[in-house]
């Protein structure tokens, strides 16, 4: 089984760690932006639910998301699968608004953010 994308949290630097797969179903590589760009932070229980507008990338309902969505002026990058828990964080003076990426544990990624 491929490695799934990992959130990467330093004292400087977000980084959306893709695996091979990720990048070829996103159309795109690695996501990093400076930590101070992010301007809140908050989990849910289903980051599909998430995303909404036009995609680019790889999806299928209910199953998975990795890639662009653009819903009027917003734009999110997302990395979800299943309907399961993830982290959301809202970005300022990005490329991208938002940041949707499944992961294990998002109350434990949220509590040292934002």
């Amino acid at each position: 089984m491929s490695r799934v994308a990992r959130l990467r949290i330093d004292d400087w630097w977000v980084t959306v760690s893709l695996s091979v797969a990720e990048k070829i179903q996103a159309l795109y590589g690695n996501v990093t932006v400076p930590r101070t760009a992010v301007i809140g932070a908050r989990a849910v229980p289903d980051g599909l639910a998430e995303v909404h507008g036009i995609r680019t990338g790889t999806g299928l309902p209910g199953v998975i998301l990795v890639g662009t969505a653009r819903d009027g002026d917003r734009v999110t990058f997302a990395v979800c699968h299943g309907r399961a828990p993830a982290v959301v964080l809202d970005l300022a003076g990005q490329p991208y608004d938002r940041i949707v990426v499944s992961v294990a544990n998002p109350g434990e990624i949220v509590s040292g953010l934002p």
